[in-house]
């Protein structure tokens, strides 16, 4: 983020806090709770979310020649590998032979992938290089059945890819005017320090939901990260389809009203917890001296998603040394998520098929949620969204 940016946040925050309010748009937003668990409204939003770049992974996972990871939330099997000209290349992980999964799970080094069933081996820019028995194949060319290739792109540090064969890729055209402000943080001089995949019997908007308003950091952190934040006077502005809402950190108190000139960007910034909405699946917060990546996919149903976490750093900050600093924080991270805001969320999965008159809310308030759901039935259409389920009661704000 540059100074120019951050210092009209700080404005925007103190005139937040001297008149008691925050971020508001126009009018509250009605939505059916039927989003949250209409098998129908899923398979429309799995669509989206296959015909728009999503993070898979981070550069740093891969930064030798062979190196490779699969990985399958997007719903298709992905072999993503580095390639010898130091570019990434992402693959169906699927022999083109009898469609065996040629990768096990997980990642590692490979000089040529070979199917473990009849031994068809690949090299790592997907081509086919070997069929054993040739003369069985007398009308196989060899060019024809590579491994499918898709959409893949590198930047900011992440390997983006749409889950679409034959589509096209610009992360940059995605992120729009986003891009520069990712930009200014030098994300692509980061590694990643951990990650893991997380199963929830949740619906994937949930995961994203939690970091889209602070509004029930009050009531349901109020024992845990409630008091170093405020639960109010948080800006959120849109970028395309993506949105910026920020955190105020308590600390924020101690400089609120006083000349702030002779702090440096990154001290100032210490003060903030910038989420970053990325369409159509990621939040990327910035904590100060690292981004927390949170990646949520659809996990066959409704009621099902993985969430892909990573938590990214300096080189330096990533050094074994630090190991302590980084656990206590995962564990501190993870722990509020999973611990509170996955569980209510898992209350509301349960009962949302209950709730009368198929109707939920976001308030005006609430202006990520707002901006992020919209986005996503503008996606999808409102001829489709209509259509969805032909039982859905209309109703009007």
């Amino acid at each position: 983020m540059d100074r120019a940016t951050l210092d009209a946040i700080v404005v925007e925050v103190e005139g937040f806090m001297d008149n008691g309010t925050t971020t508001m748009w126009e009018k509250e937003a009605p939505q059916h709770a039927s989003n949250y668990s209409d098998p129908a409204w899923l398979a429309k939003e799995q669509q989206v979310l296959r015909s728009h770049p999503v993070i898979v992974g981070h550069s740093s996972k891969i930064r030798a020649p062979g190196d490779y990871f699969t990985h399958d939330a997007t719903g298709l099997p992905l072999l993503i590998v580095r390639q010898e000209d130091g570019s990434v290349r992402a693959m169906l992980n699927i022999c083109t032979h009898r469609g065996t999964r040629l990768c096990a799970e997980g990642e590692g080094n490979r000089r040529a992938f070979v199917c473990p069933y009849h031994a068809w081996t690949f090299k790592t820019d997907g081509g086919l290089r070997g069929i054993p028995r040739q003369e069985a194949f007398p009308n196989t060319d060899k060019a024809q059945y590579g491994l499918q290739q898709l959409p893949c792109e590198e930047r900011h540090g992440f390997i983006w890819v749409v889950a679409t064969p034959g589509a096209s890729i610009d992360v940059a055209a995605h992120l729009g005017a986003l891009d520069a402000e990712l930009a200014s943080y030098k994300p692509a001089d980061l590694v990643m320090e951990r990650e893991a995949f997380m199963p929830a019997d949740i619906n994937w908007k949930f995961v994203l939901d939690g970091f889209l308003e602070v509004y029930h950091f009050s009531a349901l952190h109020a024992k845990s990260i409630a008091p170093y934040f405020h639960g109010n006077h948080s800006p959120f502005h849109a970028f395309g389809p993506h949105g910026r809402m920020v955190g105020v950190r308590a600390s924020f108190d101690k400089l609120r009203g006083q000349p702030k000139t002779h702090l440096e960007t990154m001290e100032l910034i210490k003060h903030f917890a910038v989420n970053y909405m990325i369409f159509p699946n990621t939040v990327l917060v910035w904590q100060g001296d690292h981004f927390e990546c949170w990646t949520s996919f659809p996990a066959g149903q409704p009621d099902k998603s993985l969430t892909h976490v990573q938590s990214i750093t300096t080189k330096e900050m990533a050094e074994a040394e630090f190991k302590d600093k980084w656990s206590r924080n995962w564990n501190i991270m993870t722990g509020t998520v999973i611990a509170e805001d996955w569980v209510v969320s898992k209350g509301i999965q349960n009962s949302i098929h209950a709730v009368p008159g198929d109707r939920i809310v976001f308030g005006r308030n609430e202006p990520g949620l707002q901006h992020f759901h919209g986005q996503l039935a503008q996606c999808i259409g409102e001829a489709s969204a209509q259509s969805s389920s032909s039982e859905r009661q209309a109703f009007t704000t």
